[in-house]
């Protein structure tokens, strides 16, 4: 069991992780709303700018005495996320918001697969058992009577698989260089890259027709979706190993689906209150261990990425 300064890191990264699952829910319904009027890439484009706008001044200075090459990798974990957004954005046009959020988090279980290939080892007992049971409850949640398997929800495995990815990379770095110069670092190259595809591949959208709802809504995407979760994340995985952070992001899901049925962009089933309690008992397995009696402070784990 952890105590001290140690706890309190602990169970601040826990409730930002958490918190973070709450916004990025938050994401899939109103993106959807959104490209009903603003193109795809140019709403992806906006958004970041703007969070790049925020960003930017508040935290240029911490890039300053970083390794170059740290600088490097951040920049190309930004390549990436620009990717991963695209594939969620286009997979949005082609599926539902709460069908995307239920197949985006069965990345819960790709994490663990991908930290034994990038560590050499397998994850620790409850973290692993904490991915199997939230996995298996994101099938029962997301499988509804009823669901086809389209186009959308193909890029949504994808886009799973690149947000595993992104776990790991950014719980790699999150740990060899400043958190908050890594996010700036990311987001910047995200908005490159998505400023530069939306102006080669869609025309310029009218941005003068939007309503204020809408205005507000894309501010909403910025500030409460974009900027604090990515702060946050890449502070808390400072703290918190990559299988255990992916099992708490999981939690985007049930938030997510939830989101979608209150706004009617989904419709609801009893189905998913059986696969939001097993999502829910899967993150309490995984919790289990960092509160039990006899579990050693993680540094020397965490500092090589060990699990949770």
């Amino acid at each position: 069991m952890f105590h001290g300064d140690r706890a309190r890191q602990i169970w601040w990264s826990d409730v930002g992780l958490i918190g973070i699952a709450v916004f990025w829910g938050s994401g899939f319904a109103l993106s959807d709303v959104l490209i009903q009027t603003i193109s795809p890439l140019w709403l992806l484009a906006a958004r970041f700018s703007l969070s790049s706008l925020l960003m930017g001044p508040l935290l240029w200075r911490r890039l300053r005495g970083q390794d170059l090459r740290l600088l490097g990798a951040a920049s190309l974990v930004g390549v990436l996320l620009g990717l991963t957004y695209v594939v969620h954005i286009y997979g949005l046009v082609l599926s539902t918001p709460g069908k995307q959020a239920f197949i985006q988090s069965s990345s819960v279980a790709m994490v663990p697969l991908l930290y034994g290939l990038w560590y050499g080892r397998w994850p620790s007992r409850p973290a692993t058992l904490g991915a199997i049971v939230t996995t298996v409850g994101l099938f029962v949640l997301g499988f509804t009577p009823g669901m086809l398997f389209n186009a959308g929800d193909a890029l949504s495995v994808l886009l799973a698989f690149l947000v595993a990815l992104n776990v790991m990379m950014v719980g790699y770095l999150s740990r060899r260089m400043d958190p908050l110069a890594l996010a700036l670092a990311q987001i910047l190259s995200c908005t490159a890259l998505l400023v530069v595809g939306a102006w080669g591949c869609e025309p310029w959208p009218r941005w003068e027709e939007l309503g204020t709802w809408q205005w507000q809504a894309l501010g909403f995407l910025a500030v409460f979706v974009t900027v604090i979760p990515f702060l946050v994340q890449n502070v808390a995985q400072k703290y918190a190993p990559e299988v255990h952070a992916a099992i708490l992001l999981s939690l985007e899901s049930p938030f997510g689906y939830l989101i979608a049925v209150f706004l009617g962009r989904d419709a609801w089933h009893i189905q998913a209150a059986l696969g939001g309690a097993l999502i829910l008992a899967g993150v309490m397995v995984a919790e289990s261990e960092r509160w039990l009696p006899g579990r050693k402070d993680g540094t020397k784990e965490k500092t090589s990425g060990g699990g949770a």
